[in-house]
């Protein structure tokens, strides 16, 4: 072989593998920048997480405490309540005429109201109305 073809040829054959490995190069450079980029977006996954969790962390912190102000609101009123009933059972002790209507039974409608569970909503109260009684007009009983 002509020692000028060969070197044609060695060189074409050279630039190719020069060109192949450019190509193989700006190949493994655009899967580095795809990886970086994974790898902030991942980072950045990571971070949100963080803060979305400590934000529930927080979250339950601040409930609890709303917890225990509400526990120490209950309780207080607990006690103004219990010292409230036992100033009425003392008045009603110490006067016979209250204590005497104290211990009257109350009327039956106003034991059946007291009776009664407690309302949540118009459903509940529609339910325990009887629906075959009409319903008495205020005032002198004359219509006007």
């Amino acid at each position: 072989m002509n020692p000028v073809i060969a070197k044609l040829v060695a060189g074409a054959i050279a630039l190719a593998l020069l060109a192949a490995a450019f190509f193989y190069v700006r190949e493994l450079r655009a899967e580095l920048a795809d990886t970086a980029h994974q790898l902030e977006a991942a980072r950045q996954d990571v971070t949100d997480r963080d803060h979305t969790i400590n934000g529930l962390r927080q979250d339950a912190k601040d409930k609890a405490q709303q917890q225990q102000h509400l526990d120490v609101s209950t309780h207080n009123v607990q006690t103004k309540l219990a010292a409230a009933r036992q100033e009425i059972r003392k008045v009603i002790n110490e006067n016979p005429t209250v204590r005497n209507w104290a211990d009257s039974p109350l009327p039956a409608d106003i034991a059946r109201l007291s009776a009664s569970p407690a309302y949540t909503g118009a459903d509940d109260f529609s339910a325990t109305v009887s629906g075959g009684k009409p319903l008495h007009a205020s005032g002198n009983g004359t219509d006007d």
